[in-house]
């Protein structure tokens, strides 16, 4: 369990580095993937339960203070969004990559309509924005980080024994 929590947290760091230094260079049209997203869903279907809702709260924390637009805007979509993909956790159900590469696209989704919602009701903007800025960034982005989950959501699939047929 120790050996697993720190393997989890240098992930964490090190996607966290990654998220800050590297996408923004690979940035398609001013559309960045969010790997953090990414890392904290395989998290949430491998393990489950309230230490991967802890996981994204602190996540969400080391971004809200990275950068200080809404302090706890992040904290919140990312602990939701864990406690969300953790209800389709390993333990309890097996699934295939397309219905995880689905479930990520949906927690994508869900994140970025906590995290616009939230910013609309901080900032007095029209409610209307956050559907406009669901279909004009948060689609690209996510079928961005899609691409970036599909290796590994798919190496798993094909190249352990249990799925072997």
């Amino acid at each position: 369990m120790i050996n697993s929590l720190m393997r989890w947290t240098g992930l964490f760091i090190l996607v966290f580095i990654l998220q800050t230094t590297l996408v923004p260079v690979i940035a398609v049209f001013g559309f960045k993937p969010d790997l953090l997203i990414v890392t904290l869903f395989f998290l949430a279907i491998r393990k489950g339960g309230s230490a991967t809702v802890f996981a994204g709260f602190l996540l969400g924390l080391a971004q809200d203070f990275y950068a200080p637009e809404i302090l706890g805007q992040h904290a919140l979509a990312k602990s939701v969004i864990a406690y969300f993909a953790g209800l389709f956790n390993e333990k309890m159900m097996r699934l295939d990559p397309f219905t995880q590469l689905a479930l990520l696209f949906t927690t994508f989704i869900l994140h970025d309509a906590i995290y616009f919602t939230v910013e609309v009701v901080q900032t007095g903007a029209p409610f209307q924005t956050v559907g406009t800025r669901l279909l004009g960034t948060t689609l690209a982005r996510a079928l961005y980080s899609l691409f970036f989950a599909v290796l590994p959501t798919f190496r798993e699939y094909l190249f352990t024994s249990d799925n072997r047929r």
